[in-house]
């Protein structure tokens, strides 16, 4: 495989090299999480590298083993300046333009976004909510009917309720798949990478009285959010 690579490379030009990259980016665009952005374009791209080149090499699989590590809520305090210096001696010291490209948007994303990377790191927060280790799928009791069709959809069974009953999600065992949201015709699953408003322990009826005393929360949370 890295044979074919080096002469699939060898016979591109530079500007060919520079679409296909380019390509590939545009491809990781649309997603808004930069730090996942970032590991899925090094994913692809370490995987189309010839591995001639060492700095190359080496620099992509770094790339995608810190973006990696961040996602999973394990970055540490100066990954950051790491994936930095990786990313500029890539588009300095690559021995083609492969390497040089790929360390220049990796360089740009860093620079523009590294404020939510500090975030990832520093507050285990996605904004963006895509990085699942930061995600947190709630009931909101003001909009649940009781339905039971998240509940019916859950493999893991991480939801507990019944008909009629506002329903609870239980954190530890959900998977954050997703599956529940869309079951959800309400729309009452949300999720958050802040704190989770207040919410019933147990399943309580829907519209029952208890839900007076946790409107106030709610109302409060929204407001912390919205000025977040």
């Amino acid at each position: 495989m890295i044979g074919k690579e080096r002469d699939r490379w060898k016979e591109k030009s530079v500007d060919q090299i520079k679409d296909f990259i380019s390509n590939v980016y545009e491809g990781e665009v649309k997603n808004p999480c930069p730090v996942d952005r970032l590991k899925a374009l090094s994913d692809t791209l370490r995987r189309k590298s010839c591995g001639e080149c060492v700095i190359c090499r080496e620099g992509i699989l770094q790339l995608s083993v810190l973006t990696e590590s961040i996602t999973l809520g394990s970055g540490r305090d100066g990954d950051i300046d790491v994936i930095s210096e990786i990313s500029e001696d890539m588009s300095i010291g690559s021995a083609c333009d492969y390497g040089r490209e790929v360390g220049r948007i990796a360089k740009k994303i860093i620079d523009d976004e590294r404020e939510q990377f500090e975030r990832h790191i520093k507050r285990k927060r996605c904004d963006a909510l895509v990085c699942k280790k930061f995600i947190t799928y709630y009931v909101a009791p003001e909009t649940c009917n009781g339905c039971n069709q998240c509940l019916e959809t859950c493999e893991p069974r991480s939801i507990r309720g019944g008909e009629g009953l506002i329903h609870i999600i239980n954190p530890d065992s959900c998977t954050r798949c997703g599956d529940c949201v869309m079951a959800c015709k309400p729309g009452a699953i949300l999720k958050t990478s802040a704190s989770v408003p207040n919410l019933p322990k147990e399943p309580v009826p829907v519209g029952s009285a208890q839900l007076d005393s946790i409107q106030g929360s709610l109302m409060s949370q929204k407001r912390r959010r919205r000025s977040e």
